[in-house]
């Protein structure tokens, strides 16, 4: 932020001598106090941080799709290795995946099919698809049930990338980019963003750089590489309490599997699709299944409402062996030699524990 800080300061000093309509451009586009070009100042700011090469704390107001856009937007070219999945992926670093180049782990919480396409097709609008792309797949993304879509996903931008690109007869909304013109010369966003530049926004909550050891934050700490450290109590929980946790969440219908005794059709050619796309581009793929703790996979494996976890694992499988795509781990922890040891609660198996079943981009083993 500094360095915005000090290029909108020089840019503010530039346009002093430049014409009336090219100050109120420039005002309105790099102070842009409501976020409309640049994004959200906060977002904004977090994924700067991350591109610095700096871990991030205090981020509890992230809004993670938000960051990732910006992020990929403003990455200074193509990374050799991207991560893409949900939470149950964001411990997969540089190291475990086997990569020496670029890396980074573009995974979020609750992450949804939508989030997959809206990844894919920011990368290949920014022209940032990398040399390879892990994906670590959830079941939960072939159930086309309400109930199976986080409301944070961009629902519009992956329709959009269906429709346009992969020749699906799915809806969506053209985005209105006169809006963005008009805002450009708007003389009221010009007298609101030039206040704004010179109020007090020292209390305004922003991310914090890490002080000290990332290992000792009191809060989770958002690493450079873009995967996600827990706080140390949470990484050493005892395994009572992790037990605990993993029985609590059968007491409940967990996220995405409400109903999910087949799977979706047209998800699964929709899913297909895109990983033909991606293959297209001369990415290599990788797929990775990473397991339930033990009694909450037998609680969903039992269930019938949630069969389909079963079913997408053997999916999977099988859409990996037709096109050569290798495959590694299982949500099933014994299949793949975990224990119950191997979790820090009851969906997120352990960063050390990952190597157990996965070996890397370059490992033979399918």
């Amino acid at each position: 932020m500094a360095l915005l800080k000090g290029s909108i300061k020089s840019a503010l000093k530039l346009i002093l001598i430049l014409p009336p309509v090219l100050l109120v451009l420039w005002v309105n586009y790099f102070v842009d106090q409501t976020g409309l070009f640049r994004g959200d100042k906060f977002n904004l700011e977090l994924a700067e941080i991350l591109l610095e090469g700096d871990p991030v704390s205090n981020f509890e107001q992230m809004d993670e799709r938000e960051v990732l856009k910006l992020y990929i937007k403003n990455m200074p070219e193509a990374y050799d290795t991207l991560v893409i999945g949900s939470s149950r992926g964001l411990q997969i670093t540089a190291e475990i995946a086997g990569e020496d180049g670029s890396f980074y782990n573009a995974g979020m919480s609750g992450e949804d099919f939508y989030d997959i396409v809206s990844t894919i097709s920011l990368l290949d609008k920014y022209e940032r698809m990398p040399q390879n792309i892990i994906l670590v797949l959830d079941p939960w993304i072939l159930n086309d049930r309400p109930e199976a879509y986080s409301a944070r996903s961009d629902k519009n931008l992956a329709n959009a990338f269906l429709n346009r690109t992969l020749g699906f007869d799915v809806a969506y909304e053209e985005e209105d980019k006169g809006k963005y013109n008009e805002a450009l010369l708007d003389l009221d966003y010009f007298q609101n963003n030039v206040s704004y530049y010179f109020e007090d926004h020292s209390d305004e909550e922003r991310p914090s750089r890490v002080v000290g050891s990332v290992y000792l934050q009191k809060t989770e700490t958002k690493m450079p590489d873009g995967t996600l450290l827990y706080t140390e109590e949470y990484r050493n929980h005892d395994q009572a309490w992790v037990d605990t946790d993993a029985l609590q969440r059968t007491g409940s219908t967990p996220f995405g599997f409400y109903d999910f005794y087949t799977l979706n059709e047209e998800r699964c050619e929709q899913f297909e699709a895109l990983v033909d796309y991606i293959l297209d581009k001369g990415v290599k793929l990788t797929f990775v299944l990473t397991p339930f703790h033990e009694i909450y996979y037998n609680f969903l494996a039992s269930e019938e409402y949630s069969q389909g976890v079963v079913l997408s694992e053997e999916y999977f499988r099988e859409q990996a062996a037709r096109r050569d795509i290798p495959f590694f781990g299982s949500y099933d922890p014994e299949k793949i030699g975990c224990t119950n040891a191997d979790f820090y609660d009851g969906l997120h198996v352990r960063r050390e524990s990952i190597s157990k079943f996965f070996y890397g981009i370059d490992a033979t083993l399918v």
